[in-house]
């Protein structure tokens, strides 16, 4: 009997929990107001300054407020001397200029401002001083089967970089494979086949440890390496249920492998690593995490980086 006592008291303790949650007053819910919702990362490698503007749609208060991007704000950059107007790209439903008309610079302070005539928001934000400089890389190739009788082949990658020293630095890594191969001739999709060029970002495999954001707290000046990165070469197929046959192989080719190291000041560092926290929770009973912002009387991120590339080209 005792088994059965604490469970039914572990039981009747779950359900008064859950209970007051549908019986809380409207009084006692907080009042929130809808905010402009900001998100612009500035870069002396970056051919154009992007600024999404949109709002908030508050949970708990009645409001207008729809969450879709806000078109006529004004918004402004100004590096303490220069001050410049970012007009609205319809295409790309941001605003948006060349920075040929507007330089970002290293090490300099950057302040944005943005207003809707009824909300005025702004934040800063300061370019790190240099770019990390890739200094090896490591290339390779798994080769597996699968059902449908054809490789399934992956592309790794682990790159090496060493710290910036004597200052505190925040990095990312990110890396992009550019294919050449074959897909199914609309025209002819039993037999033809027509090449085509795109792009796949390579995926970080966190599971040794290593993440895609890395900061050198405690490790000024050491040699830093990415996680390893997978990006799958395409493979196609025809035919549904047991009938699914290999029409063809899809010749891949390596036209290049770009790599890319961020030295990104500390926002951005923390507002994608709020994010990447708050994706990766999955139980439903943790406390749900912020998302970071040093927009001021808004949310969002303004922040910086300053980028270290290199391209490989296979022979």
């Amino acid at each position: 009997m005792k088994p059965l006592y604490i469970i039914f008291l572990i039981t009747t303790g779950l359900t008064s929990c859950e209970t007051p949650v549908t019986d809380i007053p409207e009084s006692r819910l907080p009042k929130t107001t809808s905010k402009l919702v900001v998100q612009s990362f500035i870069s002396p490698q970056a051919p154009r300054i992007n600024v999404a503007v949109s709002e908030s749609v508050p949970l708990f208060t009645e409001s207008e407020a729809t969450g879709d991007v806000i078109s006529n704000a004004l918004v402004k950059i100004s590096d303490g001397t220069l001050e410049v107007t970012i007009p609205f790209d319809g295409t790309t439903r941001m605003y948006s200029i060349e920075q040929s008309k507007f330089p970002i610079l290293a090490s300099k302070t950057y302040t944005l401002y943005i207003s809707d005539g009824q909300r005025n928001v702004k934040a800063k934000c300061t370019v790190p001083a240099e770019a990390p400089v890739i200094q090896s890389y490591f290339l390779d190739t798994l080769i597996a089967s699968n059902p449908f009788s054809l490789r399934d082949t992956t592309i790794t990658l682990k790159m090496n970089w060493r710290d910036i020293p004597a200052k505190a630095n925040y990095y990312r890594v990110r890396a992009a494979m550019e294919l050449e191969y074959s897909v199914p001739d609309p025209k002819n999709p039993k037999s033809g086949e027509q090449r085509i060029k795109n792009e796949f970002s390579f995926n970080w495999d966190e599971a040794g440890g290593r993440n895609e954001f890395q900061s050198d707290q405690n490790l000024d000046g050491s040699l830093f390496s990415s996680p390893l990165g997978k990006a799958n070469m395409p493979n196609f197929v025809t035919g549904q249920g047991n009938n699914v046959q290999p029409i063809f192989h899809s010749k891949s080719k390596i036209l290049s492998v770009t790599m890319a190291v961020y030295n990104t000041d500390i926002n951005y560092f923390k507002y994608h690593r709020s994010i990447e926290s708050r994706q990766n929770t999955d139980d439903p009973f943790t406390e749900p995490s912020l998302i970071y912002t040093n927009i001021e009387d808004g949310l969002g991120c303004f922040g910086a980086y300053n980028l270290g590339k290199l391209t490989y080209h296979p022979h």
